[in-house]
């Protein structure tokens, strides 16, 4: 069993560490509000008092924050990961990230001579709970053996995609197709109604055809808003930025076009309700 740290503690980081626990890992855990993780700490994690004093503790460090701001706080700053983790610890940025960020803090944690992978998840909130996330890698592949114990504890299939970098490349890439699907998906579905149809045989039949995930996904959360919510609107359209950004030059009219209408989600007050919020404006 493995010593293993989780810095940011949201609905991604919980899954994890509820299944690391289960498994049998010791978890320590850094949250910006401890008190939203009262519940693990007596489930048997221990909670730190700053991202450093996680990382101290670790063999493994999983950072989970929401965007480039805070994962650089709790990575560079004073009191941050690198300021506490120990020799030969295993770094992760598990967080959706943008690449240049990642690029940064693959180059500092290089600096101190420290295994680091970019690992962002993907299956939502669901996985997460059930710990099946599928992991997108991007670092050594080689060096990831070691971490198969820890790795199983909370997902059903790595995913290698290359050097360090390579797994945030694919996640803005992914996040950006979903998204599309996810708006396709809402306007579709009004355009059914409008044209008399009855919404409940549409949707049941965009489930069967064009099927996949994120409609199914979509079409669940239509007929009931989940809660907890599988993944803010807010994050979603912070998740197009990124990807416009690694975008540059290439035209991209639909990543566009998405962007706008989560940016109109999250200006309508949507931010923090679910990504499925986009079908309902």
């Amino acid at each position: 069993m493995a010593d293993v740290a989780i810095v940011g503690v949201g609905i991604m980081g919980r899954g994890m560490a509820e299944n690391l626990l289960k498994h049998g890992h010791r978890v320590i855990l850094w949250n910006r509000t401890p008190e939203k993780v009262a519940d693990l700490r007596e489930a048997g994690a221990e909670v730190a008092d700053t991202p450093a004093a996680a990382a101290a503790r670790a063999e493994v460090v999983f950072e989970v924050t929401a965007d480039d701001e805070s994962s650089r706080r709790v990575w560079l700053g004073p009191e941050g990961i690198l300021a506490g983790v120990r020799d030969g610890t295993v770094l992760v940025a598990s967080a959706t990230l943008s690449v240049d960020w990642v690029a940064e803090l693959a180059g500092a944690i290089a600096e101190r001579g420290l295994p680091f992978y970019d690992m962002p998840l993907t299956g939502g909130a669901a996985a997460a709970r059930a710990g099946t996330l599928v992991l997108l890698v991007g670092g050594d592949q080689a060096g990831l053996a070691k971490l198969e114990p820890v790795l199983q504890a909370f997902s059903r299939e790595v995913r290698y995609f290359g050097p360090a970098g390579s797994g945030t490349r694919f996640k803005l890439v992914l996040n950006s197709l979903q998204a599309a699907h996810m708006a396709a998906f809402g306007e579709a579905l009004r355009l059914a109604v409008a044209a008399g149809l009855d919404p409940e045989a549409v949707g049941a039949a965009f489930a069967d055809r064009p099927g996949g995930a994120v409609t199914q996904l979509a079409w669940a959360s239509h007929r009931q808003s989940p809660d907890p919510i599988n993944f803010a609107a807010r994050l979603a359209h912070k998740d197009l930025t990124y990807a416009a950004r690694l975008a540059g030059d290439l035209p991209h009219p639909i990543l566009d076009s998405v962007r706008g209408v989560f940016g109109a989600a999250v200006e309508a007050g949507h931010g923090d309700d679910d990504w499925s919020s986009v079908n309902e404006l």
